[in-house]
């Protein structure tokens, strides 16, 4: 399932909720949103060097250029 299904699917049974089981719940979120997230490592840019040459090793770059122009005129 999509996220964007799941997300309409969550949408409609929280409009079936009554007032005081939404305030409930927003209040439940809330809490979870003030909860510490665990930290994401950031990447230096220089680590991707040569990530997914392996896609290109068979590839005439020359030749796939030339069919990427030719596709936008």
């Amino acid at each position: 399932m999509s996220s964007t299904a799941n997300i309409n699917n969550i949408i409609h049974e929280i409009e079936s909720l009554d007032y005081i089981s939404k305030i409930n719940l927003m209040s439940k979120i809330v809490s979870m949103l003030k909860q510490p997230q665990e930290k994401t490592t950031s990447t230096n840019i220089t680590q991707l060097k040569g990530l997914g040459k392996e896609i290109w090793k068979d590839v005439n770059i020359e030749n796939y250029i030339s069919k990427e122009r030719e596709a936008l005129d």
